[in-house]
Protein backbone atom coordinates (compact mmCIF):
# COMPACT_ATOMS: atom_id res chain seq x y z
CA UNK A 1 0.00 0.00 0.00
CA UNK A 2 1.66 3.27 -1.42
CA UNK A 3 2.06 5.79 1.75
CA UNK A 4 1.36 9.56 1.14
CA UNK A 5 4.58 11.76 2.28
CA UNK A 6 3.72 13.04 5.51
CA UNK A 7 0.72 11.32 5.98
CA UNK A 8 2.27 9.88 9.28
CA UNK A 9 2.99 13.34 10.68
CA UNK A 10 -0.79 14.64 9.92
CA UNK A 11 -2.24 11.57 11.34
CA UNK A 12 0.27 11.74 14.36
CA UNK A 13 -0.99 15.65 14.72
CA UNK A 14 -4.47 14.45 14.48
CA UNK A 15 -4.14 11.86 17.37
CA UNK A 16 -2.87 14.35 19.89
CA UNK A 17 -5.25 16.52 18.86
CA UNK A 18 -8.38 14.30 19.26
CA UNK A 19 -6.84 12.51 22.44
CA UNK A 20 -6.09 15.92 23.88
CA UNK A 21 -10.13 17.09 23.64
CA UNK A 22 -11.31 13.68 25.63
CA UNK A 23 -10.71 15.31 28.93
CA UNK A 24 -12.73 18.72 28.22
CA UNK A 25 -15.16 16.57 26.90
CA UNK A 26 -16.13 14.75 29.97
CA UNK A 27 -15.61 17.61 31.92
CA UNK A 28 -17.99 19.45 29.77
CA UNK A 29 -20.35 16.64 30.17
CA UNK A 30 -20.17 15.84 34.26
CA UNK A 31 -21.14 20.29 34.04
CA UNK A 32 -23.93 19.67 31.61
CA UNK A 33 -25.21 16.47 34.04
CA UNK A 34 -24.78 18.43 37.12
CA UNK A 35 -27.43 21.42 35.10
CA UNK A 36 -29.19 19.08 33.54
CA UNK A 37 -30.82 17.81 37.54
CA UNK A 38 -30.62 21.17 38.62
CA UNK A 39 -33.04 22.24 35.85
CA UNK A 40 -34.77 19.00 37.08
CA UNK A 41 -35.54 20.84 40.39
CA UNK A 42 -35.85 23.80 39.38
CA UNK A 43 -38.51 23.27 37.21
CA UNK A 44 -40.52 21.18 39.86
CA UNK A 45 -39.94 24.18 41.86
CA UNK A 46 -41.47 26.21 39.21
CA UNK A 47 -44.63 23.85 38.29
CA UNK A 48 -45.50 24.01 41.91
CA UNK A 49 -45.37 27.48 42.50
CA UNK A 50 -46.92 28.40 39.28
CA UNK A 51 -50.50 29.39 39.19
CA UNK A 52 -52.33 29.13 36.03
CA UNK A 53 -54.07 31.63 34.15
CA UNK A 54 -56.89 28.99 32.34
CA UNK A 55 -59.09 30.00 29.59
CA UNK A 56 -61.63 30.61 32.07
CA UNK A 57 -59.92 32.52 34.65
CA UNK A 58 -58.49 34.62 31.50
CA UNK A 59 -62.25 35.05 30.41
CA UNK A 60 -63.28 37.14 33.79
CA UNK A 61 -59.88 38.70 34.12
CA UNK A 62 -60.50 40.55 31.00
CA UNK A 63 -64.02 41.12 31.58
CA UNK A 64 -63.14 42.74 34.81
CA UNK A 65 -60.68 44.95 33.02
CA UNK A 66 -62.88 46.19 30.49
CA UNK A 67 -65.33 47.05 33.34
CA UNK A 68 -62.61 49.68 34.83
CA UNK A 69 -63.01 53.34 34.67
CA UNK A 70 -59.34 53.77 35.23
CA UNK A 71 -56.13 52.60 35.52
CA UNK A 72 -55.87 52.30 39.06
CA UNK A 73 -58.68 49.66 39.19
CA UNK A 74 -56.99 48.07 36.32
CA UNK A 75 -54.37 47.59 38.64
CA UNK A 76 -55.79 46.37 41.53
CA UNK A 77 -57.57 43.73 39.25
CA UNK A 78 -54.91 42.86 38.12
CA UNK A 79 -53.09 42.79 41.41
CA UNK A 80 -55.52 40.11 42.75
CA UNK A 81 -55.41 37.75 39.49
CA UNK A 82 -52.99 34.73 38.86
CA UNK A 83 -50.44 36.08 36.77
CA UNK A 84 -46.39 36.69 38.11
CA UNK A 85 -45.36 39.68 39.42
CA UNK A 86 -43.53 40.32 36.48
CA UNK A 87 -46.41 40.58 34.47
CA UNK A 88 -48.37 42.54 36.80
CA UNK A 89 -45.58 44.96 36.73
CA UNK A 90 -45.70 45.15 33.31
CA UNK A 91 -49.49 45.43 32.94
CA UNK A 92 -49.70 48.28 35.24
CA UNK A 93 -46.93 50.45 33.96
CA UNK A 94 -49.38 49.99 30.25
CA UNK A 95 -52.10 50.62 32.20
CA UNK A 96 -51.02 53.83 33.48
CA UNK A 97 -49.76 55.32 30.05
CA UNK A 98 -51.35 58.95 30.07
CA UNK A 99 -53.76 59.12 27.78
CA UNK A 100 -53.47 62.50 27.56
CA UNK A 101 -50.03 62.20 26.60
CA UNK A 102 -49.87 59.34 24.36
CA UNK A 103 -52.48 58.45 21.56
CA UNK A 104 -54.30 55.29 21.61
CA UNK A 105 -51.79 54.02 18.68
CA UNK A 106 -48.66 55.48 20.76
CA UNK A 107 -49.78 53.43 23.61
CA UNK A 108 -50.24 49.93 21.74
CA UNK A 109 -47.29 50.42 19.86
CA UNK A 110 -44.94 51.06 23.59
CA UNK A 111 -47.34 48.46 24.96
CA UNK A 112 -45.68 45.89 22.11
CA UNK A 113 -42.76 47.33 22.61
CA UNK A 114 -43.16 46.27 26.33
CA UNK A 115 -44.22 42.50 25.38
CA UNK A 116 -41.96 42.33 23.04
CA UNK A 117 -38.67 43.23 25.85
CA UNK A 118 -40.48 40.41 28.03
CA UNK A 119 -40.35 38.00 25.09
CA UNK A 120 -36.76 38.29 24.73
CA UNK A 121 -35.93 37.88 28.29
CA UNK A 122 -37.50 34.49 28.18
CA UNK A 123 -36.31 33.60 25.35
CA UNK A 124 -32.86 34.28 26.72
CA UNK A 125 -33.53 32.41 29.81
CA UNK A 126 -34.00 29.88 27.99
CA UNK A 127 -30.76 29.77 26.11
CA UNK A 128 -28.64 27.52 28.10
CA UNK A 129 -31.43 24.64 28.31
CA UNK A 130 -31.17 24.90 24.88
CA UNK A 131 -27.31 24.86 24.25
CA UNK A 132 -27.19 22.05 26.74
CA UNK A 133 -30.08 20.14 24.82
CA UNK A 134 -28.14 20.26 21.55
CA UNK A 135 -24.57 20.36 22.76
CA UNK A 136 -25.18 17.52 25.19
CA UNK A 137 -25.49 14.79 22.46
CA UNK A 138 -22.66 16.11 20.14
CA UNK A 139 -20.55 15.73 23.10
CA UNK A 140 -21.49 12.32 24.03
CA UNK A 141 -20.91 11.70 20.39
CA UNK A 142 -17.35 13.42 20.68
CA UNK A 143 -16.72 11.46 23.96
CA UNK A 144 -17.79 7.85 21.93
CA UNK A 145 -15.71 8.27 19.42
CA UNK A 146 -12.24 9.65 20.89
CA UNK A 147 -11.83 6.40 22.89
CA UNK A 148 -12.80 4.24 20.00
CA UNK A 149 -9.03 5.11 18.13
CA UNK A 150 -6.59 4.02 21.47
CA UNK A 151 -9.11 0.67 21.79
CA UNK A 152 -8.96 -0.06 17.98
CA UNK A 153 -5.02 0.59 18.48
CA UNK A 154 -5.21 -2.22 21.25
CA UNK A 155 -7.59 -4.38 19.49
CA UNK A 156 -5.06 -4.91 16.99
CA UNK A 157 -2.14 -5.20 19.49
CA UNK A 158 -4.19 -7.53 21.67
CA UNK A 159 -4.26 -5.25 24.51
CA UNK A 160 -7.38 -5.99 26.42
CA UNK A 161 -7.32 -3.87 29.13
CA UNK A 162 -6.88 -0.33 27.04
CA UNK A 163 -9.59 -2.23 24.75
CA UNK A 164 -12.15 -2.58 28.13
CA UNK A 165 -10.83 1.31 29.71
CA UNK A 166 -11.63 3.02 25.90
CA UNK A 167 -15.49 1.20 25.73
CA UNK A 168 -16.46 2.27 28.98
CA UNK A 169 -15.62 5.53 28.97
CA UNK A 170 -17.34 5.15 24.95
CA UNK A 171 -20.34 3.88 27.20
CA UNK A 172 -20.11 6.25 29.89
CA UNK A 173 -19.93 9.06 27.72
CA UNK A 174 -22.84 8.04 25.44
CA UNK A 175 -24.95 7.87 28.36
CA UNK A 176 -23.98 11.21 30.21
CA UNK A 177 -24.64 13.11 27.26
CA UNK A 178 -27.43 12.02 25.86
CA UNK A 179 -28.70 11.72 28.97
CA UNK A 180 -28.25 15.60 29.71
CA UNK A 181 -29.43 16.31 26.32
CA UNK A 182 -32.70 14.65 26.86
CA UNK A 183 -33.65 16.23 29.67
CA UNK A 184 -32.70 19.77 29.29
CA UNK A 185 -34.81 19.30 25.71
CA UNK A 186 -37.83 18.02 27.75
CA UNK A 187 -37.54 21.14 30.08
CA UNK A 188 -37.21 23.70 27.69
CA UNK A 189 -40.20 22.22 25.67
CA UNK A 190 -42.34 22.76 28.61
CA UNK A 191 -41.52 25.73 29.87
CA UNK A 192 -41.61 27.34 26.04
CA UNK A 193 -45.26 26.03 26.16
CA UNK A 194 -45.52 27.69 29.38
CA UNK A 195 -43.39 31.42 28.30
CA UNK A 196 -45.73 31.35 25.17
CA UNK A 197 -49.09 30.69 26.66
CA UNK A 198 -48.18 33.85 28.92
CA UNK A 199 -46.91 35.82 26.24
CA UNK A 200 -50.01 35.36 24.63
CA UNK A 201 -52.40 36.22 27.74
CA UNK A 202 -50.25 39.19 28.03
CA UNK A 203 -50.99 40.47 24.40
CA UNK A 204 -54.82 39.90 25.15
CA UNK A 205 -54.76 41.28 28.43
CA UNK A 206 -52.89 44.82 27.05
CA UNK A 207 -55.19 44.64 24.30
CA UNK A 208 -58.09 45.07 26.50
CA UNK A 209 -56.52 47.55 28.69
CA UNK A 210 -55.39 49.96 25.82
CA UNK A 211 -59.26 49.90 25.11
CA UNK A 212 -60.35 51.01 28.29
Amino acid sequence: MATIPGGEILSGILNVIAQSLLIPVMILLVIFIIFAVYEIGSILAEYTGRRQLDGQKKDILLRNISSCVNSNQICQVINHSNLTNNDKELLCSIAKLDKNLYSKKTRETVARSMIEEQEFKISKSLELVDIVAKVGAACGLLGTIIPMGPGLAALGAGDMQTLTTSLTTAFNTTTAGLAAANICYVVSKVRRRWYDEEITALYDIAEVIIEV
